[in-house]
């Protein structure tokens, strides 16, 4: 297994696509805090939360497309070949592009809070157990992102996971039509549980200490919710990928 991770770090970590996707990412943060810089009353509590609704497109994206090349490249079939088992491959891929999503929100939120507040400071009701507490909520949001990415393309071949993955926010917000259609409280709940993009609109507004829209919102049933993705979409690549006929 360590010898199947340290291929996969390597393929994953040293090709142009990861960094690409990070340096954009980091762009994003040079740029507001250029811009926050010309501010008086600047801070930059919330910054570690503004690019919260765009990093699952770009979880997908670079995620999505390092397990499809592998496809392409008859990467997985050689390393089939080559005596690993399955659920170490998929284990391992699931792994790399979590720490590629920690890397990846981890320096962007080292970059806008902790370079940020040293040049443009933070406000009076900074409270920093709060905003810590709030960004690693989101890595297990993020993560969750990670895993259902990598499931869609393990389990299908070409691009086709990659599409999906990169769209997942998108088609979960556009589930949410079907709340307007719902009246039980009960169902609404458990509609909000299952839905990821839902889980980064209510934890941005507990993060930036706004009000909640739907006060029964739990944000710790959000942090079990995510858990539960996790194992149960990894549970079930797993069994689809070892079934699954490769060519």
């Amino acid at each position: 297994m360590l010898n199947l991770l340290s291929v996969t770090f390597r393929r994953a970590f040293f090709k142009k696509r990861f960094y690409i996707g990070l340096g954009f990412i980091l762009f994003i943060g040079d740029l507001m805090l250029f811009f926050a810089n010309d501010g008086s009353d600047a801070h930059v509590d919330n910054m570690p939360f503004v690019v919260v609704s765009f990093l699952p497109m770009l979880i997908g994206i670079t995620g999505g497309l390092y397990i499809s090349q592998d496809y392409t490249n008859n990467t997985i079939r050689n390393k089939i070949i080559a005596g690993h088992s399955r659920t170490n491959i998929y284990l391992s891929n699931l792994i790399t592009s979590m720490l590629g999503t920690l890397i990846i929100y981890g320096l962007y939120v080292l970059l806008v809070l902790g370079i940020g507040s040293a040049i443009i400071g933070v406000s009076d009701s900074f409270d920093m157990a709060h905003e810590m507490k709030s960004i690693l909520i989101f890595l297990g949001i993020f993560w969750t992102f990670t895993s259902l990415t990598v499931m869609f393309c393990m389990m299908l071949d070409g691009v086709s996971g990659t599409v999906i993955s990169a769209l997942l926010y998108i088609l979960f917000g556009l589930s949410t039509i079907i709340m307007a259609f719902v009246e039980n409280e009960t169902l609404i709940k458990i509609f909000v549980y299952l839905n990821p993009t839902l889980y980064i609109d209510f934890v941005e507004e507990y993060a930036m200490r706004t009000e909640i829209e739907a006060d029964f919102i739990d944000i710790y049933k959000i942090v079990i919710a995510s858990i539960v993705y996790i194992v149960a979409s990894t549970g079930l690549g797993i069994f689809v990928f070892n079934k699954k006929d490769i060519k």
